[in-house]
């Protein structure tokens, strides 16, 4: 996997990339509570590194299905680039407020999704699906190696040159970044299908979580996982500075020691992953962040507390990683960069939405409280982990079936809505398991982006049903079942037709455009 030249290319971009935000967001945090500004203030650093994730990761996710995505991770990164020079000058000239140093995260914390999105939907075209798990740990490891080498080096800078010179540092990687992608854009052009508009794309993504059952159970388990976890996170400078009296030096360790745990596990956890069910694996990587919490709030002690942060990191990529790996297995193809948009999304909301209930909680209660609090609800997503899961583990997967639809019964040629209509014959020892499997092929219907969805049965042929639902014309309809339909899809419809002992269809009707 390592041996595939654009892949190492990539994973080096993301890489430089992470590691130049990193820098850029501990400095700023470290501004701040030097500053002495209030917890809520202080958690607005890592708060407003999310924000970008909430606003654009599923546009990123749908432009990233058409557009050249090396293009839009260049100027992503030199916009990373002006912002970090902006900062520098700002500093420079000690004007260095609150207000200017969020919203420079803000900017540079753009740049990580508009790299991470398109870089996470070039990974199944870049190496073989067999693969996907492995590259996703990769994906894993670069973003905590990031998590390590960032705080660390923005820990030194700011002891040895100041923040003037470390957002300095900032903006030269993450123009290098831009160069290297601009480069390797001339030989390898990535332009994939047709522009479409976002707003649809982005309902269409919507209502795939909606009506798929395992996708939204993983959904609640990664908000639930996130809320709690964005305490270490945003209220580390406060542990450093105020219960262990570090300096930034001190506070680089601390951080560097969260994302060397990271790396560790993401390296030396494989076996384990291996031998678990995903659901034990993740129960346990919850359980060990919640218990290295309480240490935080329980200890002073900078050897206990550097141990704590070291099991958090490897707790917090054995759990992060899961989603992402996930994701890569079971989303088809066809909707994956924006499911995976989603769950970027989801995860970076919980993010910034926890950090800012953890600053805000701690300036009511104290450092301490919130912290307990933090590991108490984790407890409660370990509980959940183990005992409801993610999901389905196994059984559906995005192969594409052999099977092709064929268009029959006349109707709608032209563009435009139409209503599809399928017509069975059931018999009355199959009503029951007729109406469950039709229960299910709703879903699927409806996740492939149908509308208005319904089945009715005549009151003169008792036996005889009809299901009609809309899609936006004929060509939607044939993607839907030749590019969408995976194998678990038709089994779906398979269940259907073994319980009716006649189907007819499908038949198109024009209907007006709603």
């Amino acid at each position: 996997m390592l041996r595939n030249r654009v892949f190492r290319a990539l994973v080096t971009v993301q890489l430089i990339n992470a590691i130049a935000v990193w820098i850029h967001v501990v400095a700023v945090q470290w501004v701040l509570t030097e500053r002495g500004e209030s917890a809520l203030v202080i958690s607005l650093a890592p708060a407003a590194m999310a924000v970008p994730f909430i606003l654009l990761s599923m546009p990123a996710g749908v432009i990233a299905g058409y557009a050249s995505r090396k293009k839009l991770m260049a100027a992503a990164t030199s916009t990373s680039a002006v912002a970090a020079a902006a900062a520098c000058v700002l500093t420079a000239v000690g004007r260095d407020q609150a207000f200017a140093m969020v919203l420079s995260v803000l900017l540079v914390g753009s740049a990580l999704v508009l790299v991470g999105v398109p870089w996470q939907s070039l990974l199944p075209e870049t190496v073989e699906r067999e693969d996907i798990p492995a590259a996703a740990v990769v994906d894993g490891a670069v973003f905590n190696v990031a998590r390590a080498l960032g705080p660390l080096i923005a820990g030194i800078g700011l002891g040895l040159v100041g923040a003037a010179w470390t957002f300095a540092l900032v903006s030269f990687l993450a123009a290098a970044c831009a160069v290297l992608l601009i480069r390797s854009e001339r030989g390898s052009p990535d332009r994939t299908r047709p522009r479409r508009p976002i707003l649809p794309e982005l309902v269409g993504a919507l209502r795939f979580v909606a009506y798929s059952a395992w996708t939204t159970r993983l959904l609640v388990q990664l908000v639930l996982f996130g809320i709690p976890s964005s305490a270490l996170w945003a209220l580390i400078s406060l542990v450093a500075y105020d219960r262990l009296e570090m300096n930034s030096d001190g506070f680089g360790v601390i951080m560097a020691l969260v994302g060397a745990g990271a790396v560790v596990a993401a390296f030396a956890l494989g076996g384990l992953r291996r031998r678990l069910r995903v659901r034990t694996f993740a129960a346990f990587g919850a359980t060990t962040y919640g218990v290295a919490l309480l240490v935080l709030a329980m200890s002073t002690s900078p050897v206990v507390v550097g141990v704590a942060v070291f099991c958090a990191g490897a707790a917090w990529v054995s759990v992060q990683s899961t989603w992402m790996s996930m994701g890569h297995q079971f989303f088809p193809d066809w909707i994956r960069p924006r499911l995976i948009a989603v769950i970027l999304l989801a995860f970076q909301g919980t993010q910034a939405v926890g950090a800012l209930v953890w600053g805000a909680l701690t300036d009511e209660i104290g450092l301490q409280g919130a912290l307990a609090i933090a590991a108490a609800v984790l407890a409660v997503s370990a509980i959940s982990l183990r005992f409801v899961g993610l999901g389905a583990e196994s059984g559906i997967e995005p192969v594409l079936t052999a099977d092709v639809t064929e268009v029959g019964g006349g109707g709608a040629a032209g563009g435009g809505p139409v209503e599809v209509r399928y017509t069975y014959r059931v018999d009355d020892d199959d009503r029951a398991q007729f109406h469950l499997a039709m229960r299910d092929l709703r879903r699927s219907r409806l996740r492939l982006g149908g509308r208005d969805w319904r089945l009715e049965s005549s009151v003169e042929l008792p036996r005889e049903y009809t299901e009609t639902y809309r899609v936006a014309d004929v060509a939607e309809f044939l993607e839907q079942e030749r590019g969408r339909l995976t194998v678990p899809e038709s089994v779906l419809r398979e269940r259907v037709h073994g319980c009716a002992a006649s189907v007819s269809g499908p038949e198109f009707r024009t209907v007006a455009g709603r």
